[in-house]
């Protein structure tokens, strides 16, 4: 592939997002992250830029502009900006939580893919990271399962009304991230599942960052069909 490829990545300063960065500069893409906070990857790097967002802020993000005057063979989007949001009982998550958690997972990802389809020129693809709790109703987590399952509802349309464009979400498994160091600290009261994510990071069965962004670079790179919603364990490298 040429080396004039260019990748958008929000929720870049750390996790899943700052490893795929990494992964990509290694490769020899253009990065440009989005986020509240600049990692040291990006703006000490040749081919790294950041961009200073509230991703939480619907007129930060809506006063956000994607295109760009240098000329890409290829642009992705990496929509990986999240929160765990409220985990506790959700009779006692509050309208701010909850508000908080669905526009930061979802509503700005939609927005952010939305300006990219209409925005960036040329050969483009567009990745979400989803998660298994779209899909398995995890006790506390309320939000962000019902989060997660737009975003794969939403890639999901993406991808009917753009058959053209590559556009799926990945779920990357049970990851070892920050997240994941906030759900551990939860109390059994508010999240009656800790345990069992306590026992899988004492036993050293959590993913790595880096397993997770190269298995994506991977699927980014390929040119086979692959589904519109698929775990990146499926493809590694």
């Amino acid at each position: 592939m040429s080396d004039r490829r260019r990748m958008i990545i929000t929720g870049v300063s750390s996790g899943i997002g700052l490893a795929i960065a990494a992964e990509a500069l290694r490769l020899g893409w253009y990065v440009d992250g989005i986020g509240r906070n600049a990692p040291a990857l990006l703006t000490q790097h040749a081919r790294g830029s950041f961009t200073v967002c509230d991703l939480s802020n619907r007129v930060a993000v809506q006063d956000l502009s994607l295109a760009t005057e240098q000329v890409y063979d290829l642009t992705v989007l990496v929509n990986n900006a999240g929160t765990l949001g409220p985990v506790k009982p959700a009779q006692n998550a509050s309208w701010e939580e909850i508000d908080h958690c669905i526009t930061l997972n979802t509503s700005s990802a939609m927005l952010l893919s939305a300006k990219f389809l209409a925005e960036v020129t040329g050969e483009k693809q567009l990745y979400f990271t989803g998660s298994g709790a779209a899909e398995f109703a995890i006790e506390g987590w309320s939000a962000y399962c019902a989060s997660k399952a737009a975003v794969h509802m939403y890639a999901s349309v993406l991808a009917k009304e753009h058959p053209e464009l590559r556009i799926h979400a990945f779920r990357p498994g049970k990851v070892n991230t920050p997240m994941q160091a906030e759900i551990r600290a939860t109390s059994i009261e508010d999240f009656p599942g800790v345990g069992h994510f306590v026992e899988e990071f004492e036993s050293g069965s959590l993913v790595l960052p880096e397993t997770v962004a190269a298995s994506l670079l991977h699927v980014i790179e390929r040119k086979d069909e692959i589904p519109v919603i698929f775990s990146t364990s499926n493809y590694t490298v």
